[in-house]
């Protein structure tokens, strides 16, 4: 009987548990991270009965546990994680591609509206309301972009609200877990045998939710533990211990345990937190700094035009927007890191070329215990300048367009500052002009040409490039109120060549410091005339006539002299060129050769990078002295081999003297006619035309006296030789062209003997040499024969003028082009042409974009990450719903079911205790058969 019973009993037993359990389920049906819990069962072990065999004993209940699939639970936090990264980050980038992309909001209108107004004021400069227009709309478009900024900035707090937020709750969260953790284990520990479901759920929900705000890693210990590592393995939670999070250094995100301080800015995902710290990342900080960049690229190349041009009132115009380098924005691009006190160090930022500037944020690094410094790009951590601090003050350091001053303090190994260029430069521009008459409309360059021209050449209207020099200085051009210091001709000193000259005095004009003489010229091509490089500068040689005699030189006997040397040393050159954006300079060594030519050297020159050498030769032949009636052989004048007097031809006909020699009113007559005639002799003739051999023939603009002018633009030698029949009557002089005393060529003895006898001279050319910025020259003797004394501080001169003009055609020797102050400039808009050229010049980002293309590049990239985002965020939800209906198909509480569980486990109940009635039954009739 008891066999009965106790069997009766464990399955009495064991429905009772069954119907609690699904009770349990079914009250727990909508309890948020509960798992349907199920009863497992197993036969006691049977017992023997004689030859009867074995007979079972009853059931044993094992345990209630879960239904729990852990692979769905951990697919189920991971799709969590991912939706939540995207839905916070579409969120918010919805926002920000709104802002930026409704007319009404966003920036293209503004700027759309401001080059309207300019290029209305260009149609009409002199007009007072086209100019008010102006004024209204770039107080209107600076307005939009404080607006945009501040919106932005609004955005970034709310951002930094949430993630503050976000933090708390994961904290709250891993305290939850560290507590159930300890909870477990210690209903683990007390040997029940169970396992706490309800506290396992509790646990599992609370890292679901968990991983809802940032993506976690999970360790489950042997004791049941389950450990929380979040970014790149830093610790959360490890047993019953929680990390805590803070926030300090401009924002970064540090995990703090009881030893160690983290920053996880840059490891955490995932989750709302991780979305949020990508938006920030991806699309709030590019959009500050590219707005911040389109900013300052307007305002700086805006300000350029303005300043260079002239106001309704003749005089410069003043800045349009503010200076994007104001000593108190140079300070405020630099955020300071947690450096060791004294906290003293003065820091600014300036941006030296706003066409070269990135959107990039940077980091300014000092090595711990050295003076090493490094400045590596926040994006990519690639290094782009490095190197030693030198302990004085200032010290520069420039890269990307950008310089930064160390102005003060006591920098020490560790400190770390970062750099943000452009942030806020969406904040700081702002409209200064105030009234229309300001607005800068005119150039105050004028070009003109001389009514005397004779060729087809033209000259371009003249353009400003900048008021400045490389050092920010103001040049001599502009430093003269209401005129152009100096005006200058250009002047053609043939087909091919021209020469610049000081204007100051139109009677007399000088060459221009430096000398810009012999310059080619490439007919029906557009030539510009000065150099475009702030930096360069021009070395004007001085070697001519070196090493030549001065006074008579004797008669040679021979039938005709051997080339002659020039006279020039070997002397060495030693370039230096610095590279920009390394600093580095490299050294390139020439060494000229001796008795070379001007040509020869400066072909040798040319080669060198960032070198440019120009060479020219002259020469003057004065004081003819001929015998009028000597007009026989072996009177001969040749240059460089040619013969230039020929007998059978006009004037020196061996027959009949030439009656031009003989006027007896003007003693220089017949010398002019003889350089007339040389003149003409030269310039027709093929051999020395292609040596870029001419000839001038005129009066010497001091004595009067006539000259006749030799000019070799290539740089050859002139080669000059003198044969005559008497010393005493047939003679000549020549010199370099540059007043050096003069060398007499002689005719022969009358007591020589020779058929013919000659005294020659042979001259050397000069040398300019150009200079690209970085480019500096030392010479070897220092004190060069051919180019000067390379230590004065003269020796290189810059060149750069500061505007340009072009000329293009065919102009002929003599023509000239006048460029001096715009003195009526009121109709003049060729300055507002250049304004309204600005929208579509391309100013930005390596001059590859302009302001439109920028912004609208902004939009573009803004507008495709939040359409892609939205549609990641949806797919990204349907996954999340997929798992989340496969999990509750295993582990939710499914009514239909347990409804039947609790009617099969009612009739199990029912049953067992019909069997204890039985066996009661029985018992009672024993004892009774018993009585």
């Amino acid at each position: 009987m008891s066999g009965l019973l106790s069997n009766a009993i464990s399955g009495l037993q064991a429905s009772q548990i069954a119907l609690r359990t699904a009770g349990n389920n079914i009250s727990n049906a909508n309890t948020v991270g509960y798992n349907r819990q199920e009863v497992n069962f197993s036969t006691r072990p049977e017992q023997q009965f004689g030859s009867a065999g074995f007979l079972g004993a009853g059931v044993n209940t094992e345990s209630v546990k879960r239904v729990v699939n852990e692979f769905l639970n951990t697919q189920i936090r991971l799709d969590a994680t991912n939706f939540n990264q995207l839905d916070k980050y579409n969120q918010n980038i919805g926002k920000v591609d709104k802002l930026f992309s409704d007319s009404s909001t966003g920036l293209i209108g503004s700027l759309q509206s401001f080059f309207a107004s300019l290029q209305n004021g260009a149609s009409d400069p002199s007009s007072s309301p086209a100019r008010q227009l102006i004024i209204t709309q770039s107080e209107s478009l600076t307005l939009r972009y404080n607006t945009l900024y501040d919106r932005l900035e609004e955005t970034a707090k709310g951002v930094d609200g949430e993630i503050s937020t976000v933090m708390g709750q994961i904290t709250s969260l891993a305290k939850s877990v560290a507590n159930l953790n300890q909870s477990i284990a210690e209903k683990n520990a007390s040997g029940s045998g169970g396992q706490p479901n309800d506290l396992l759920d509790q646990r599992d929900e609370a890292l679901r939710k968990l991983s809802e705000l940032a993506s976690v890693q999970l360790v489950q210990q042997d004791g049941g533990d389950v450990n929380v590592f979040i970014g790149n393995g830093e610790p959360l939670v490890v047993g019953p211990n929680v990390s805590s999070f803070s926030v300090r250094n401009g924002g970064k995100i540090y995990l703090n345990t009881n030893t160690v301080s983290s920053d996880i800015s840059d490891s955490v995902t995932g989750g709302q937190l991780g979305g949020l710290l990508k938006f920030k990342k991806d699309v709030l900080q590019p959009s500050l700094n590219e707005l911040g960049r389109i900013a300052i690229v307007m305002s700086d190349t805006f300000n350029k035009v303005q300043t260079q041009g002239l106001d309704a009132n003749g005089n410069y115009g003043q800045a349009m927007f503010t200076d994007i380098n104001e000593k108190n924005i140079t300070y405020t691009r630099i955020a300071h890191g947690n450096n060791a006190q004294p906290d003293d160090r003065v820091l600014s930022l300036t941006i030296e070329d706003s066409s070269a500037i990135s959107i990039e944020d940077y980091k300014f690094d000092i090595a711990a215990g050295t003076n090493n410094y490094s400045i590596k790009r926040v994006s990519d951590n690639s290094v782009v300048s490095q190197g030693i601090l030198s302990g004085g003050f200032p010290q520069d350091i420039k890269f990307d367009g950008l310089k930064l001053t160390l102005e003060s303090g006591s920098f020490q190994g560790g400190d770390t500052f970062t750099l943000q260029p452009t942030r806020n430069g969406a904040r700081d521009i702002h409209s200064l002009l105030k009234s229309p008459d300001q607005l800068a409309f005119a150039s105050p360059i004028r070009t003109g040409k001389s009514g005397a021209n004779t060729g087809n050449g033209a000259v371009s209207a003249g353009e400003v490039l900048s008021l400045y020099d490389a050092n920010n200085k103001l040049l001599p051009a502009y430093s003269n109120s209401g005129k152009l210091s100096p005006p200058v001709i250009v002047r053609f000193t043939s087909e091919t060549t021209y020469e610049v000259l000081d204007n100051t005095d139109p009677a007399h004009p000088k060459p221009l410091v430096p000398a810009m003489s012999e310059q080619t010229f490439y007919p029906n091509r557009e030539n510009s005339i000065f150099t475009t490089d702030k930096g360069e500068t021009r070395i004007i040689g001085s070697g001519a006539r070196l090493g030549l005699p001065t006074g008579r030189l004797p008669v040679t006997l021979n039938t005709a002299l051997a080339a002659q040397a020039n006279g020039y040393p070997a002397e060495q050159y030693t370039f230096s060129m610095q590279d920009k954006t390394t600093g580095l300079v490299n050294t390139q060594v020439m060494v000229t050769g001796n008795n070379a030519s001007a040509a020869q050297t400066a072909a040798s020159l040319n080669s060198i990078k960032g070198v440019s050498a120009h060479a020219y030769t002259t020469a003057t032949i004065t004081d003819v002295n001929i015998d009028p009636l000597g007009f026989a052989s072996p009177l001969q004048l040749s240059l460089n081999g040619e013969n230039l007097l020929r007998y059978n031809g006009p004037n020196l006909d061996t027959s009949v003297p030439d009656p031009n020699y003989t006027t007896p009113t003007d003693p220089y007559a017949g010398e002019t006619n003889f350089n007339n005639y040389v003149r003409d002799q030269i310039n027709s003739n093929a051999n020395l035309k292609a040596l870029g051999i001419r000839a001038e023939s005129g009066s010497n603009p001091i004595t009067g006296r006539p000259e006749l002018r030799l000019v070799a633009s290539s740089g050859v030698n002139l080669d000059v030789r003198f044969t005559a029949a008497d010393t005493s009557i047939n003679n000549i002089s020549v010199n370099d062209g540059t007043g050096n005393p003069n060398v007499r060529l002689s005719g022969v003895d009358a007591t020589a003997t020779a058929a013919v006898e000659q005294s020659a001279i042979t001259i050397g050319g000069k040398i300019d040499i150009t200079l690209a910025d970085g480019v500096t020259l030392s010479t070897s003797p220092s004190t060069s024969q051919l180019l000067g004394d390379s230590t004065l501080p003269g020796f290189a001169q810059s060149s750069y003028l500061g505007y340009q003009v072009k000329i293009s055609g065919q102009p002929k020797a003599g023509d000239v082009f006048t460029i001096d102050f715009n003195k009526d400039s009121k109709n003049d808009n060729r300055n507002a042409l250049a304004m309204t050229a600005l929208e579509t010049n391309s100013t930005m980002d390596n001059k590859s974009m302009s302001f439109s293309q920028g912004y609208g590049r902004l939009v573009e990239e803004v507008g495709t990450k939040s359409n892609l985002s939205k549609i990641n965020t949806e797919a990204s939800r349907s996954l999340l719903e997929q798992t989340k209906t496969m999990r509750d198909g295993i582990s939710s509480v499914n009514m239909d079911e347990e409804a039947a569980n609790l009617i099969q486990f009612q009739q199990l109940y029912t049953a067992n205790a019909r069997v204890i009635t039985v066996a009661k039954d029985l018992f009672d009739a024993l004892l009774r058969s018993m009585g």
